[in-house]
């Protein structure tokens, strides 16, 4: 194990503790802890670093200001991977463990590699193996490309995005693909759908996911059409936790730029709602956008783009696009349609962009009036009218919640 972890933050700053052998490891403030800090609200005895075979588990000894890991408490263990950061006091620590990294560099073919299909073919993959992940079948087909459930070598389940051929062309996107991927790996989120790995194996270019067992939205609002309605505190539960979602995205600088209920998951309890695709969203500048789109797609569901969206311009695009985007996938689970929708891609935005939606409470009466409020004000053609930032658009969510007795 080639592991180590690195002070990058606090009084200590560029102290390296390197990880070698089995033995546990103690950072505190002690003189007897391996790793000694000089930070007053680090505890003597903090936190214990255990290597356990291919794994690297942090363990809180109980210590009074607590162990972070990407700005999450840890409650008791927690195994740590390449990029993870941790924070104990005043203090961050950088964990790095490259021989071990989940994220593949980008490699020449083999010989004995993976067939080379066009995008026509590529759900052939399934039986396969690439890198270190076994592909199983088809979940989902995709704007970029194709998802199927995979294995790894140690048995772990993963949603295996393989993007369209065309995207590998360019080696320069390639591989300014990939460096932004590695800034993705740290981010966690109890609602976002984790990265664990991307990279290129052969012709492909790939992603590891989080695998989460259930449906997306999109399925449940297509039985919508088909008869049938979705309880609106069943909706309402939906819509907090992606714009928990998203207020974790946008503090970390990262607009995702299409909330979809497509892109949106829902395992098989109500608080498994999970925000997929964030991941592409440091991705999507220059001719990215282009190279991961079949040709003649547009790169999202049209009916959830905001108005700006719909004009093409990058910088017109911030937190308060994704807001609108959450509030027409709302009213689309709400009342089993999209706010905006025509026949043509080009129709639909054109109602985005001139027309008032259809008030929710006219389509599904059940609907209380202060959500048709809410949802109507994120739905709003100039963004200053909306909420401006996702924490605001969260904090309406859930004082309705509260007001109704509704648990999340």
């Amino acid at each position: 194990m080639n592991a180590r972890l690195v002070i990058i933050a606090g009084s200590d700053t560029g102290k390296v503790l390197s990880l070698q052998g089995d033995d546990a490891l103690i950072l505190g403030r002690s003189q007897q802890a391996n790793l000694q800090l000089n930070d007053p609200r680090v505890s003597r005895a903090h936190c214990r670093i255990t290597p356990l075979g291919d794994e690297v588990i942090l363990t809180d000894l109980e210590s009074r200001s607590g162990c972070f890991v990407n700005d999450q408490r840890v409650t008791a263990q927690r195994p740590l991977v390449h990029g993870d950061v941790v924070k104990i006091g005043d203090s961050s620590l950088r964990f790095e463990n490259p021989s071990a990294s989940e994220m593949q560099t980008l490699a020449p073919v083999e010989a004995a590699g993976p067939p080379n299909l066009p995008a026509d073919r590529l759900h052939e993959l399934s039986g396969k193996k690439l890198s270190d992940y076994q592909i199983g079948n088809v979940l989902a087909k995709a704007h970029s490309g194709i998802v199927f459930q995979a294995r790894d070598s140690k048995n772990r389940d993963f949603a295996f995005k393989v993007l369209w051929p065309e995207f590998s062309r360019d080696d320069s996107e390639v591989q300014r693909f990939i460096r932004a991927m590695k800034t993705m790996l740290p981010l966690q989120h109890p609602n976002i759908v984790r990265l664990f790995g991307a990279g290129k194996t052969g012709p492909y270019c790939w992603l590891a996911m989080e695998y989460v067992e259930g449906e997306s939205l999109m399925r449940v609002i297509d039985r919508l059409n088909t008869g049938g309605q979705i309880n609106w505190k069943s909706a309402l539960r939906i819509a907090i936790y992606v714009a928990r979602a998203l207020d974790y995205a946008h503090s970390k600088q990262i607009i995702h730029r299409n909330v979809t209920p497509q892109n949106i998951l829902l395992g098989k309890r109500p608080d498994i709602t999970k925000l997929s695709d964030l991941m592409f969203a440091k991705a999507m500048e220059g001719k990215l956008a282009e190279q991961i789109t079949r040709p003649g797609e547009l790169l999202g569901d049209v009916r959830f783009m905001s108005p700006e969206r719909t004009g093409g311009v990058s910088e017109d695009v911030n937190e308060r696009s994704d807001i609108w985007s959450l509030g027409a996938t709302t009213y689309a689970v709400l009342t089993g349609k999209a706010p905006f929708q025509a026949p043509s891609p080009i129709q639909t935005i054109l109602k985005i962009r001139k027309e008032d939606p259809v008030r929710p409470r006219s389509l599904q009466p059940s609907i209380p009036a202060p959500l048709e409020e809410l949802i109507l004000k994120t739905l709003s053609k100039n963004p200053a009218g909306r909420y401006q930032s996702a924490r605001e658009m969260l904090t309406a969510l859930e004082t309705f919640a509260k007001s109704q007795a509704v648990e999340l």
